[in-house]
């Protein structure tokens, strides 16, 4: 039996090649092995017009300002809020590869101001995540990881020295616990299977929690 009075919002953060897409997927299907609905979303949207500008700067087509980079990204996840609202309305659970969190870990890496993202961001009134679970990695081993998987990297892929300070500023975020009701490290230097049931137990707790009963 399964009881819930309406969805959830799980976002899986961190660098470029920490294994989010990978998680994301295996949320998704694990959630639907316990017969609950559930949809999965990525971030940037490359489908949209404000996601093929990213794409643009991302493989060094155009140059934007770090200004501009925050309200793109920015804009390209509030787009889907309403869409979000009737989801949850309807008892689905949404996992989301990246959210708000990556917007503000990018671009206070680049130097946008961390206060004023924040509250940008509280302005809009954005639907919280109930869980955010961060997938830390080194940056070494994440842009190899990118490599070996495409054969090419692009600009924040190869850019060690941001992808360290994107690291920080989502540690920053965790421990000042902002733009999420829970957050969770991961350690992503770790064997997938070992990963896969480290998630499992965060979701049994997280039903628990939240009196999802299964």
């Amino acid at each position: 039996m399964i009881t819930m009075e309406n969805g959830f919002l799980i976002s899986v953060e961190g660098i470029d090649g920490a294994g989010k897409r990978t998680l994301t997927s295996f949320i998704k299907k694990y959630i639907e092995s316990q017969k609950l609905n559930a949809i999965q979303l990525e971030y940037p949207d490359y489908s949209s017009i404000w996601g093929k500008i990213i794409d643009n700067y991302l493989h060094n087509k155009i140059e934007i300002t770090v200004n501009e980079q925050f309200f793109l990204y920015f804009i390209d996840i509030l787009k889907d809020q309403d869409k979000l609202i009737q989801l949850l309305n309807k008892n689905t659970c949404i996992i989301s590869d990246r959210y708000f969190s990556s917007t503000v870990a990018f671009q206070c890496a680049k130097n946008f101001n961390y206060q004023k993202a924040l509250s940008i961001i509280e302005i809009m009134d954005i639907i919280l995540p109930d869980l955010t679970i961060f997938i830390k990695i080194p940056p070494e081993i994440a842009l190899q990881r990118k490599y070996n998987q495409k054969g090419f990297i692009d600009r924040h892929e190869k850019d060690i020295e941001l992808l360290t300070n994107v690291n920080c500023i989502y540690e920053k975020m965790m421990n000042e616990k902002v733009l999420s009701k829970k957050w969770i490290k991961l350690d992503g230097n770790q064997e997938r299977g070992i990963l896969e049931n480290i998630t499992k137990e965060i979701l049994t707790e997280f039903f628990i929690k939240n009196k999802i009963i299964i």
